[in-house]
């Protein structure tokens, strides 16, 4: 097959995710070019794909409106201007697939010129997810209403409709073109991430549950970051007895936090090891205490800690259980903190607003500790880690994608 690999690349987990399966196809024969703008379209030329340039939103922008809560949170100039990328790119390299992470117009692009479509999307970016992403009856007190309660899952349904709702409506153009070319199934703000074919859930249903799951929605286990890169000349990080915790915001964090947090691991009894993504240019490693590089294999460092602090990304909570760690996450965005609300459910970590975190960083502290001295935590992020251990990602994409283009 020829594919083509469009990542939202200005992050590095919409990158990692089709560049693990593009490596499988890629084995297995098939010719796979990627499509982005971003400076970090360098992790895929490392792996030897080539990458053509395809428009993609700014992510100042786009994580923007999200932080600020903008309901519509693309503009429909922008979405035409991501369409006709998109038809243009399909006419250069002539695909018989399309594998997306993050591109919302890939559906509907795809249906126009009639080529098949497989998507990576998590559970919470689908219709067909059994939990609210914004809780609204939260307020009501678990003594009051339980949880297992069937009025409760009354409540979340009537929940999951008022949401998505509320939400496709405020950017409903995705709508209007989905009936303007005909498409089948309606494309909404809701699932404009999905596979028109095909979609692949890097989730296991422990994690993210899900309702009425169609035959072409497969649940794959998560794909997390690998990064083939040298040991810093300090590595192994010398800790003495001190608790080991391992800091990171992914490539969506902001920047401030990476000072405060140095500073206050620096007057505490613990150590870290803080990578930064190239967003905290002024912290300098202090040997026994803070180790700083802009990235490191994220791998090698979370079995060396003993915790994850983190902004509550998918990809990032998802490595730290696939090595049995525990999680305190200070989200900063809705997808993040529906990722830590499953976390404290799991009994895998807990969470922080960013609100909390700025008006009192010693919280973070407060949190870790908590999590240190209740052994609870790491013994329910090992059981996780059991499950995690019974999945192959990449290759089961890879026999998905197959299966399907073989029915053509």
């Amino acid at each position: 097959m020829k594919i083509i690999a469009i990542p939202y690349s200005h992050t590095l987990s919409h990158i990692s995710r089709p560049l693990a399966v593009a490596r499988e196809l890629r084995e297995r024969g098939h010719d796979i070019v990627f499509a982005g703008e971003s400076p970090k379209k360098t992790f895929i030329e490392k792996q030897s794909f080539q990458v053509v340039p395809l428009y993609e939103i700014n992510p100042d922008v786009l994580y923007g409106n999200i932080r600020a809560g903008k309901l519509q949170f693309v503009n429909n100039s922008d979405i035409d201007r991501m369409m006709a990328a998109d038809l243009t790119l399909y006419d250069q390299v002539r695909p018989d697939l399309v594998l997306s992470d993050g591109r919302f117009t890939a559906p509907i692009s795809c249906h126009i010129a009639g080529i098949r479509h497989a998507a990576i999307v998590n559970v919470s970016s689908t219709e067909y997810r059994a939990l609210p992403y914004v809780p609204f009856f939260d307020w009501i007190p678990k003594g009051l209403l339980s949880r297992e309660n069937s009025a409760w899952k009354m409540l979340d349904r009537l929940n999951l409709s008022l949401e998505m709702t509320v939400f496709d409506r405020a950017t409903s153009y995705f709508t209007t073109l989905s009936r303007k070319h005909g498409l089948k199934k309606i494309i909404t703000a809701t699932n404009c991430l999905v596979g028109k074919d095909l979609t692949l859930l890097p989730d296991i249903p422990e994690y993210f549950p899900t309702r009425n799951l169609p035959p072409d929605y497969h649940y794959i286990g998560p794909i997390t970051l690998k990064q083939e890169l040298s040991s810093p000349a300090w590595w192994p990080p010398k800790t003495g007895d001190k608790p080991l915790v391992y800091i990171t915001m992914g490539t969506t964090g902001i920047s401030n936090f990476f000072e405060i947090v140095s500073d206050l691991i620096r007057s505490s009894e613990m150590a870290a090891i803080i990578t930064t993504a190239g967003q905290g240019k002024r912290l300098a490693t202090l040997e026994g205490s803070v180790y700083v590089e802009e990235l490191m294999d994220g791998d090698m460092v979370m079995e060396a800690c003993d915790l994850v602090v983190c902004h509550g990304g998918n990809g990032t909570i998802y490595q730290a259980l696939q090595h049995g760690k525990p999680i305190v996450g200070i989200p900063t965005i809705l997808d993040q903190s529906f990722n830590m609300r499953r976390v404290e459910a799991l009994g895998v970590g807990s969470s922080l607003t960013w609100k909390e975190f700025i008006g009192q960083p010693d919280s973070l502290l407060k949190a870790i500790r908590n999590i240190k001295g209740n052994r609870s935590f790491t013994e329910q992020a090992v059981r996780v880690k059991a499950l995690l251990d019974t999945y192959n990602a990449p290759r089961t994409a890879a026999d998905l994608i197959e299966k399907m283009m073989g029915s053509r």
